[in-house]
């Protein structure tokens, strides 16, 4: 089993964060099912993530009915079995950006200074939208499948949020 310290897991969180760029999105639809989007998704110093999408995708449609949402991010590249500290997940609260300094702080880091689109194409009678998800609570998977043993009694350990 891995023992890894509190210390490792916040640093190989960060690596994570600071190398994988995509997030799969997990909502729920109208009707009840579960509906996950991958999604392109820069984040910010307090692990909100930002990403746009078509007002009506689905996942969209899904966040304007019910803002809870769960994010999984992980590195696809990892080798079967060797799943500890390479995969995150996110609890989390998403929401359509309406606020116009919300949506250039977005667009920011969503394109950069160069290449930005013209923020008006977010807004008004637009069908895309800038989105964000705050993060309420994020785990780290601190045991591969590999170690787990009929003892396991979990296979991920809880982040703090501040560091």
């Amino acid at each position: 089993m891995s023992l890894a310290s509190d210390t490792d897991i916040v640093t190989r969180a960060k690596e994570l964060l600071d190398s994988l760029e995509y997030v799969n999105v997990a909502s729920v639809t109208a009707d009840g099912m579960p509906w996950n989007t991958p999604v392109y998704a820069p984040w910010d110093e307090q692990l909100i993530f930002y990403w746009g999408s078509w007002q009506e995708a689905e996942h969209s449609k899904n966040i304007r009915a019910n803002p809870n949402v769960f994010l999984t991010l992980y590195d696809s590249t990892r080798l079967r079995g060797t799943n500890n500290l390479r995969c995150l997940y996110f609890q989390a609260k998403a929401f359509e950006l309406a606020d116009p300094s919300e949506i250039a702080r977005a667009s920011s880091l969503l394109y950069g200074t160069e290449g930005a689109p013209d923020l008006s194409i977010f807004s008004g009678n637009s069908v895309k939208r800038l989105y964000k998800a705050v993060s309420l609570r994020a785990w780290l998977n601190d045991t591969s499948e590999r170690e787990v043993t009929p003892e396991t009694v979990k296979m991920r350990v809880e982040l703090p949020l501040q560091e």
